[in-house]
């Protein structure tokens, strides 16, 4: 599993990186990641043949997310992970199996979180692409009653999230807008959350005080900023939305996303 070595992402990061920007992520982005060349990395678990492309790290260095890509290959986690870890596979297979025998395939299209302290093998038994985000590269801490084992079992699949968002009621807010929202993680000091939102259409003026990457299953996003720069996520693409962003956030029709939050404040 990639680990990042974080002062390779600060030297790096800073340098190309506009903190007010967001940044999507889309077809383009994964064609980039296929034309870079794979090398041999190590780990800490095991040796990988691999490669990936650093598009964010927050202002205090713990949080990041960017792109992945390996050759097929595994390795023990013999000691608790050290991070709070997801992957949204654009294509590829990954296995994971839990010390008490517990395996789960997750395959193109699929999401999953490997929570600080889990243990067991992590197996990629079909060459990877993927986007990821890490929670922890400085410092977090989980619950200690929480059940790491079940997040890690939860597959972020498309049909799954749906079916759960239909179950819930919309809540009424302020405008006529009409939302639904589910979390999934959250670390110990809330930091850091992981979920699902739903919304009506919808048109916000909005100042980001979070970190947060968003990733559409249904319907569409527009993000337009103060200087009239303009993004469109559309299903299956993501964008990452910086602390400081300023602008509006629009949905023309109605959209169900993934979402993650950091916010060490």
């Amino acid at each position: 599993m990639k680990r990042v070595i974080q002062y390779l992402i600060a030297s790096t990061f800073f340098a190309s990186i506009n903190i007010n920007g967001a940044e999507l992520i889309n077809d383009s982005s994964i064609e980039r990641l296929k034309s870079m060349p794979f090398s041999e990395y190590d780990s800490g678990y095991g040796l990988w043949d691999s490669a990936d492309i650093e598009l964010f790290m927050s202002q205090d260095e713990n949080f990041s997310i960017g792109l992945w890509k390996s050759k097929a290959g595994s390795e023990e986690i013999d000691t608790p992970y050290p991070y709070n870890v997801f992957f949204l596979l654009k294509s590829g297979e990954i296995v994971t199996k839990t010390t008490s025998g517990e395996s789960n395939k997750f395959v193109s299209g699929e999401g999953l979180l490997i929570p600080k302290g889990w243990m067991g093998t992590f197996e990629i038994t079909k060459d990877l692409e993927a986007i990821y985000f890490y929670d922890g590269l400085v410092a977090t801490m989980n619950d200690p009653d929480r059940d790491i084992y079940g997040d890690a079992r939860l597959n972020y699949r498309s049909d799954f999230i749906m079916n759960s968002m239909a179950m819930k009621k919309f809540d009424e807010g302020k405008n006529g807008l009409r939302t639904k929202e589910e979390q999934t993680f959250n670390n110990a000091d809330e930091s850091f959350s992981l979920g699902f939102w739903e919304s009506s259409k919808a048109n916000i003026p909005s100042d980001w005080t979070y970190d947060e990457f968003m990733y559409v299953i249904s319907g569409q996003i527009l993000m337009i900023d103060e200087a009239g720069n303009s993004s469109e996520i559309n299903p299956g693409e993501g964008i990452i939305v910086p602390t400081g962003w300023k602008g509006d956030f629009i949905v023309p029709q109605g959209v169900v996303k993934i979402w993650a939050i950091y916010d060490p404040n």
